[in-house]
This record gives structure tokens, sequence and C-alpha cells, in this order.
């Protein structure tokens, strides 16, 4: 099985058939349910799967991801262990195109400065994985270069009871890091996303924004959040709660006069 598996640790919901050693999951019991992103599902037919523990841990997966407690672990990693007490055959190898985006941050994470390597495509779908990351389900609306209305991915809470938002990202590249987005850009895509249903705009770039397009989206765009290559460099390692995170946000709210609510 040449995919990966995002596992989340739940009690399963009903009975389930474990893919690797086929033992019942009993409905109630603790166990792993692989949710495959929204590309799996589309492009390669992934469905949901539920795997027993015992399974999943005899692998020696590795830590969970912050913020969503998942787990990454290669399927073939899971099925290659002692399935009845007869080792698994594994299939043979096969070609198959497989999202590249985890594989990009591992890299990023060792050597940032490769984003600026990568190609428009590779960096939109290295986006869409720190998206994932977070806790979001990313969509890529079409392929780079490609009419999208202004908009590269949009993006929703992939938790269940999170409260439902839609987003938008335009995803910028650039191969030299001294240039930089100036305020058309954030007025094009502010003008894209207005009038639909979208709760949240982002601009990623590998690169910087001037000061008049810092302007135009504090001032005059308060869905449009600008994130830059210093964005990208906490991204890569997993630090997505970091204070220059929230720094849209206010410490504090004045509902009416004299009702000061601090936020943080």
């Amino acid at each position: 099985m040449g995919i990966t598996l995002y596992l989340l640790e739940t009690r399963a919901k009903n009975d389930f058939i474990c893919p690797s050693c086929d033992k019942v999951v009993v409905r109630g019991t603790p166990h792993f349910r692989h949710d495959p992103i929204m590309y799996a599902q589309m492009y390669r037919g992934q469905r949901r799967s539920h795997w027993c523990r015992e399974c999943i841990l005899a692998c020696e997966p590795g830590p969970k991801e912050h913020p969503t407690q998942r787990l990454r672990v290669p399927a073939a990693r899971v099925m290659s262990h002692v399935r009845g007490g007869t080792a698994v055959e594994l299939q043979p190898i096969r070609v198959q195109c497989l999202g590249i985006g985890h594989v990009l941050a591992e890299k990023l994470a060792i050597d940032p400065s490769l984003v600026h390597a990568l190609s428009p495509e590779q960096f939109e779908e290295f986006i869409c994985d720190r998206l994932f990351a977070m806790g979001l389900e990313p969509k890529r609306t079409s392929a780079v270069n490609r009419k999208d209305g202004g908009v590269d991915v949009l993006f929703w809470p992939r938790l269940p009871g999170a409260f439902p938002f839609l987003g938008a990202a335009q995803v910028k590249h650039h191969r030299d890091p001294k240039e930089s987005v100036g305020p058309a850009t954030v007025r094009e895509f502010s003008g894209a996303i207005a009038g639909r249903p979208i709760n949240a705009g982002l601009i990623v770039t590998n690169a910087r924004f001037s000061a008049d397009a810092e302007w135009f989206a504090r001032e005059r765009s308060a869905l449009v959040r600008l994130r830059d290559l210093a964005d990208i460099r906490r991204w890569v390692v997993g630090n997505f709660g970091d204070d220059a995170e929230w720094r849209e946000v206010p410490s504090s709210i004045e509902l009416c006069p004299g009702v000061v609510i601090d936020l943080r």
C-alpha cells in the first residue's frame, strides 16, 4: 500500500475490521482512524479506514503532529508487520503519484533557503501541507497559471466540532527573496473574495510585502492576512502558535464606552 496514513486516535463509533490484521475493532474501543486528505480522496481514490491500536503501535510511529494530534505512518510499514502469525507478503514496487507537501516540509525544515528553489506548483503544494498541519482542509482550485478567479486554495476546519468557516488563499511564488508583493495584489485579492461566502483571506509569499501592501491589508481589508518568508520559516518547523500568528488580533476590544474585554 503506497499511501501515508493520517491517523487520529479516537473511539470506534461502530464495529470495524482492521485492514492489517483483519481483527474486529469493537465499537467504543480506542483505535486509529485514517482520514485521507482531500487530494487523496479525489485523485487517488482513498477512503476513510480504521486500524486497531496494536497494529499501529507495533510499527513504532513517531510523535503526533501539533496541533492536529495525528500520526503520519506509511501504510506499507504497518502492513509489513506480522498478520495473523504469518508475515505479510508486500506488493511489488510500483510507481505512484503522491502528494509531496510533507516531503518538502521536511527538506525545508533543514534548509529554509530551498523555498526559493521550488517551482510555483511545489510551493502551492507545500502551503497546502502546512495548512493541513494547522488542522485545516485545503483544496487547490486549479493548476498553477490557470484561471482561478484570484483564489489558489480554499480551506476550512478539518476537525469535527470546530467552528465552521471558509477561507481563501493566494500563493505568490518568487525566485528572488528580495522581491516584494505590492498593494495591487492585496487590492485585487480583496476584491476577488468580496461578495463571496469567504470568511478569511490569506496571501502567502516566499518573498516579502511592501509597506504599502501591509498598510492596505491592515487599514482597508480586515479579512486579508499577509504571511511572508519569516512566517514560512516558522511554519516549516510546525510553529503555528507564535505570537506573530496573532498580530492581526487585538489584545483587547472595547465593546462599548467603558467596557473593555481583554482577549489575550
